[in-house]
């Protein structure tokens, strides 16, 4: 999970991008981008998938992703989704 640190910051729609794509394919994560990433458990180990801190990184990163992007990380996330769950 090291790939992003408290220095990380988007400011593009391309790191938006990336950071969708290791939430969704690194982290294996199913997310929305409107939930706070203290919610997200593990569905297999029935525990969380983040401790507070990277959380909260998480979420910071996500912000910026909507200032970045605003409505349209809706599409960039569910593309990403979409394209996930078709090659499992």
């Amino acid at each position: 999970m090291a790939k992003y640190t408290q220095d990380s910051h988007i400011t593009t729609v391309e790191e938006v991008k990336s950071f969708f794509d290791h939430i969704v394919n690194e982290l294996n994560i199913n997310f929305h981008p409107d939930d706070d990433f203290k919610k997200y458990t593990s569905y297999k180990a029935h525990e969380r998938t983040m401790d507070d801190e990277q959380a909260e990184l998480y979420n910071r990163l996500m912000d910026e992703a909507f200032d970045v992007c605003g409505d349209e990380v809706y599409e960039i996330g569910s593309e990403l989704l979409f394209k996930r769950l078709q090659t499992e």
